[in-house]
This record gives C-alpha cells, sequence and structure tokens, in this order.
C-alpha cells in the first residue's frame, strides 16, 4: 500500500494522476501515521493534512493553528474541520470536527474521526478547516482547502 498526494487538477485529474503514479509518493513508516502538512501565513502559521494511517488504513482530517514567536501575539482557533471525500468529481463530507473550545494564547488543533480508506479506494480525500485569529478585539477568519488531495488504500 501506498500513499499518495496529488495536486489539485481536479477530481478526475488527481485521481488519473494517482492511478498513473505520477504524483508524489509518500511512504509512512508502517506503525504510525504520515502527516504531509501544508501550511501558510508569517504571524499566524495556518496548516492542515489528510492523515493516513498504514496499520488500519484509516484517513483523518488534521488542522493546527499557531501564534508565531515575534509576530503580532494573537490569540487562535481552529473549528469545522472536515475530512471530505470526492467521488466523480462530487464532494461529500466524511467527518467533521466542529472543535468549539475556544481561544487559545498559542496553539490550537483539532482532527476529525477516521474514514476506512478502502471502502472508498478509488476516491480521493481533502481537509477544509475554518482558522481564526484575533488580537484585542478585532478578529479575522479564513477558510481553506490545501491545494492536494490524498488517495489511498
Amino acid at each position: 500500500m501506498r500513499l499518495t498526494r496529488v495536486g489539485r487538477m481536479g477530481a478526475t485529474g488527481g485521481l488519473i494522476a494517482a492511478a498513473l503514479a505520477t504524483s508524489i509518493v509518500i511512504t509512512p513508516s508502517s506503525a504510525s501515521a504520515a502527516d504531509s502538512w501544508q501550511c501558510y501565513g508569517k504571524e499566524v502559521r495556518r496548516c492542515a493534512t489528510v492523515s493516513w494511517d498504514n496499520t488500519n488504513k484509516t484517513f483523518r482530517a488534521k488542522a493546527k493553528i499557531t501564534d508565531v514567536a515575534g509576530g503580532g501575539n494573537y490569540q487562535v482557533k481552529v473549528t469545522n474541520v472536515k475530512l471530505e471525500r470526492y467521488p466523480a468529481g462530487k464532494r461529500v463530507t466524511m467527518r467533521t470536527a466542529k472543535d468549539y473550545d475556544g481561544w487559545h494564547s498559542t496553539i490550537d488543533s483539532a482532527a476529525t474521526s477516521t474514514v476506512n480508506a478502502c471502502k472508498y479506494p478509488h476516491d480521493s480525500y481533502r481537509v477544509v478547516a475554518t482558522f481564526s485569529w484575533k488580537k484585542g478585539t478585532a478578529s479575522e477568519s479564513k477558510t481553506w482547502r490545501p491545494d492536494m488531495s490524498w488517495v489511498g488504500c
């Protein structure tokens, strides 16, 4: 089994790329999950991934937000983390972690429950999450999907 990460080429293009093995291949360690975090932001770092557990053949969506040292000293939170499946070019939300535990001074993270990837072996999976940060009473938020999908099993 190998875990394949493909760039955004549309659901069909991503599946074709995975099938032809023209994508980036990540070989997870045999006993643990493999994470390939995609991140952006300078003062507030926002990251998301689809985590593959090779032992159990499952996916889960994960997201984290961090107030970067030396930045603007923001409070942060991540909410509404979703694991999405893309059968035939459609978006289906498989799992959601709402994670409404409030603001954090440095870092917050959330993860969905797992999905058996072998049940849908030809579909690609993506993560989407809402990241929020504030300084004083002014706050910002952004919902983001990394520009990649994962195919496994």
